[in-house]
């Protein structure tokens, strides 16, 4: 029964102040070794933390409880023993570093010789492919200039074929015309030639019709001669129509009538001969039908 008297016992004044300031003077003590072995160490120190699978389970809040009247007051219960704090674990200082190793200047020589090769291979990279693009550029440049002197000479070729072309149509229209001219030139002096020579030959056959009419005109034909005779005689004819010369090329059959005509011929002279020297060149040498009318 005694157990149960002591747990209702009220609490003694001040107990909950002194365990506050006792866990203050604690932690007081905690941060001050923590700090102290960090300062003493250079580098800063990793945290640490420990890890709870669970939260410890709090303890309930005791429930306050009415005091009893003064007349009944009870004496004090004996002062619970305090809870040890819990001691955290102190964090390790790091391992004291390594100094690193010195480098080999024969390593950073050989470093620094590749690394300026890297850079000369880097700057003749990008050399070459400048190089390349002025080249590429220069082709094509020099590409469209052909292309452009091609299309420049086909036109010039096309227009100069054209003008070729213009110039032979216009000589062969030329020459059509001008053998149209020649041609109606041609035909026209044949045309004159051949009036010419109907007007010649008309003139030739008036002077030999009027030589015959002369010769006739002057024929002193017998009565004996009866029929229709005709006799062929060549004349040859001095300028002026003298004769010179008279042969009965082909007889009539009566000699009576050839005589008769050479007597008339004879008589006849001067006969009636062009003046015209190309004319009378016909009449040097005239031969002429002539046959007994009556």
């Amino acid at each position: 029964m005694s157990a149960p008297q002591e747990k209702d016992r009220p609490r003694e004044p001040g107990k909950i102040r002194s365990v506050l300031l006792a866990l203050a003077v604690h932690g007081a003590f905690f941060a001050l070794i923590v700090f102290g072995v960090s300062w003493q160490s250079r580098p800063m120190p990793p945290m640490q933390a420990e890890l709870w699978d669970k939260l410890p389970p709090r303890k309930p809040a005791a429930e306050p409880r009415a005091e009893p009247p003064p007349e009944t007051a009870k004496p004090a219960p004996a002062p619970e023993p305090k809870p040890e704090p819990k001691a955290e674990p102190k964090p390790q200082p790091d391992p004291p570093k390594a100094e690193p190793p010195r480098p080999d200047p024969a390593i950073a020589e050989r470093k620094e010789r590749e690394r300026k090769e890297r850079e000369r291979k880097e700057l003749e990279r990008k050399e070459q492919e400048r190089k390349a693009l002025e080249q590429r550029k220069e082709l094509e440049k020099k590409a469209q200039e052909k292309k452009a002197q091609e299309r420049k000479e086909r036109e010039a070729k096309a227009a100069a074929e054209a003008k070729a072309a213009a110039e032979a149509r216009a000589q062969a229209a030329a020459k059509a015309a001008a053998d149209a001219r020649a041609r109606a030139e041609a035909e026209a002096q044949a045309r004159a030639a051949e009036a010419a020579a109907q007007v010649r030959l008309s003139e030739i056959d008036r002077f030999r019709g009027r030589i015959r009419d002369k010769i006739r005109g002057k024929a002193n034909v017998p009565d004996s001669v009866t029929g229709r005779p005709e006799v062929q005689v060549r004349i040859t004819i001095l300028p002026g129509g003298e004769v010179l010369d008279i042969v009965i090329v082909k007889t009539s059959g009566n000699r009576v009538y050839d005589a008769a005509i050479e007597r008339a011929i004879r008589s006849a002279q001067p006969l009636p001969v062009p003046s015209d020297p190309e004319l009378f060149g016909q009449f040097r040498s005239l031969t002429l039908n002539i046959q007994h009318e009556r």
